[in-house]
């Protein structure tokens, strides 16, 4: 038994040998030219008018080529064709190395597949026919094909300095001013990797993504992308993360703002919409309208959830030393008061993105509440500007003091260190 494994195993290694020996020395076949010129001395042969080459399931054509027989190496310098049984690739002109099945291509290069899944564009190219392996080092963009069932098209385009692509694994890798785009959301870095196959993208270097009313930046992002729906699906940013949502406003509505900052962000997305976004690590978060952007509302704590209905904050948890400020407006646009709570852990309810319910809990931090009432602080401050200051008595500012009725919304503080 132990003789006859090795007899097979033998035979195997024999196979592969014998293919990679046909590969080898499969010839590279000239199948047409007008004119042929022959240099004996120096085993050239030059080549014009309607030139083809035949190697394996491989072709190429051009109107004039040098043809190295001691190299096996094709110059091809008028206009160049590569045709292989995978794709093309068309340039101004072109090389071909049997030996190491490489092509290069340069000038107004254009790089394409049979199934229409991609397209690469740049100045020079190189393809290795084994591994399937395209190289751009300038000026590249790949145009990435999506297919769906309706029978639309979407389009990821990529442009960079220096780009390659792994045809096998439908993998890209670009470097150097990257901008990435497709319907919905541009990206822009320094370093990015394109998994076309699983469907997410890792990018590096200040990387910057932004979407129709959604802004994400970091020091790196890795982005799930939603293939059938064609949408974000979720975005994880690691270190210096910080995330805008703009949700725009209606008649008589403000827009919106809500901001969030920490070491690391992760979103989820549904529709292109925020469904949960949590800040681990130093976290801040502020949401404020446009016509009053002077007075953020915040929250800072070890860590901060958001949760989004319909794209608009519902509700948020701040833990760990937690810390919010919250300004009350009336219905005229005008500020009312101002809360400003601490404790281990805030839970805010909102409505419509303003702040519905309050909830403090605190053991290793106590919970505590404050209300300042704006609008008696702007009358006193009328009243002061009219008397004369050698009349004028000092008033006690009340309005500092924490109060049963903490005015946003009937807030009320609760015994034991707790406020709901």
């Amino acid at each position: 038994m132990k003789f006859r494994a090795i007899f097979i195993r033998s035979l195997f290694l024999t196979g592969l040998a014998a293919a990679a020996l046909y590969a080898q020395s499969s010839p590279l076949i000239m199948r047409h030219a007008d004119n042929l010129n022959v240099s004996d001395k120096s085993s050239h042969l030059l080549l014009n008018g309607k030139v083809f080459f035949t190697h394996d399931s491989i072709t190429f054509r051009t109107d004039r080529a040098v043809w190295d027989r001691g190299l096996d190496l094709v110059q091809c310098d008028g206009g160049f064709l590569f045709t292989h049984p995978s794709g093309f690739i068309k340039a101004q002109s072109g090389t071909y190395r049997k030996r190491i099945q490489v092509a290069t291509a340069a000038g107004d290069v254009v790089a394409k597949d049979s199934a229409g899944s991609y397209a690469m564009f740049g100045q020079f190219l190189t393809y290795d026919r084994v591994k399937e392996y395209l190289t751009i080092p300038d000026r590249p963009l790949l145009h990435q094909y999506e297919k769906h069932k309706d029978g639309t098209i979407d389009t990821v385009s990529i442009k960079a300095q220096y780009m390659t692509y792994d045809k096998k694994n439908d993998f890209a890798q670009a470097f150097r001013n990257v901008v990435a785009t497709q319907k919905g959301y541009t990206v822009t870095c320094d370093t990015g990797y394109f998994d076309k196959r699983h469907s997410w993208i890792a990018l590096k270097g200040h990387p910057r993504c932004v979407m129709d009313g959604y802004i994400l930046t970091g020091d790196s992002m890795y982005l799930v992308l939603d293939i059938e729906k064609r949408t974000l699906r979720s975005a994880l940013v690691i270190r210096n993360a910080h995330g805008t949502q703009h949700e725009k406003g209606t008649p008589g509505k403000p827009d919106q703002y809500t901001e969030a900052f920490g070491d690391t962000l992760y979103a989820e997305f549904k529709d292109d919409k925020p469904v949960k976004l949590y800040v681990n690590l130093n976290a801040h978060g502020l949401f404020y309208e446009d016509d009053l952007e002077a007075y953020k509302n915040t929250m800072d704590g070890n860590r901060l959830d958001l949760a989004f209905l319909q794209g608009k904050l519902s509700n948020a948890v701040v833990a760990g030393d937690a810390q919010s400020t919250y300004y009350y407006v009336k219905n005229d646009r005008t500020l009312s008061g101002k809360n400003e709570s601490a404790g281990d852990t805030i839970h805010i309810t909102f409505n419509d993105s303003k702040v519905k319910h309050l909830k403090l809990s605190g053991t290793s931090t106590l919970s505590s509440g404050r209300y300042f009432d704006l609008e008696k602080q702007h009358i006193q401050g009328k009243l002061k500007a009219q008397i004369p200051a050698t009349t004028a008595k000092p008033q006690k500012a009340d309005s500092t003091k924490t109060t049963g009725r903490p005015g946003a919304k009937g807030l009320k503080i609760l015994k034991k260190g707790k406020t709901k």
